[in-house]
């Protein structure tokens, strides 16, 4: 009876630590990610992309001991920072430096987050960030932007002015539709 109640506490005390060891593994400090945030391309600095939380464990009464950082942004840039915003809430802003261009630059980025507690839990997770294309008037470049003249495409007679007109410091475009 005695090696009974001794195999059957031996049973418990190796099922609490392993409880303990898979529990303390699986605690998830990253509340709001893994998830895909979008921004308009050319946003300036300070532009709020995504926010999330930070949980701390049952242990972790003194907070948070390296905070949210970007780890590994995939493509490599500082397009993004992270802000928080108080009580363990957190905003992954752009940081205008450089400023997104659709046209130019990757449309996608994956930043992978990481935290740490003050018990030593820590937690790495992915924010997506998808690039959205945002519709700009044309620009000009070389000649076609310091020309004082003003061109019209004309075919024969038949032509229609359109509703676009561009201006700049410099000139005045008018597109020309012909039919």
């Amino acid at each position: 009876m005695k090696d009974r109640v001794i195999k059957t506490m031996k049973s418990t005390v190796l099922l609490f630590i392993l409880l303990g060891v898979v529990s303390g593994r699986r605690i998830q400090l990253l509340r709001g990610l893994p998830a895909t945030g979008t921004v308009e391309e050319n946003s300036p600095a300070g532009v709020s992309v995504h926010t999330f939380n930070v949980t701390l464990t049952p242990l972790s009464s003194e907070g948070v001991a390296i905070h949210p950082t970007i780890l590994n942004l995939n493509p490599l840039t500082e397009a993004f920072d992270i802000e928080s915003t108080g009580d363990l809430v957190y905003r992954v802003v752009t940081s205008g430096n450089p400023v997104l261009d659709y046209e130019t630059m990757p449309k996608r980025f994956d930043l992978q987050i990481f935290v740490e507690d003050t018990t030593g839990r820590t937690d790495l997770s992915t924010l997506t960030v998808q690039v959205v294309d945002k519709n700009e008037p044309p620009v000009f470049r070389g000649n076609m932007a310091i020309q004082s003249k003003m061109a019209e495409a004309l075919e024969k007679n038949n032509t229609e002015k359109a509703d676009i007109t561009y201006k700049t410091e410099l000139h005045t475009v008018t597109v020309v539709k012909v039919v």
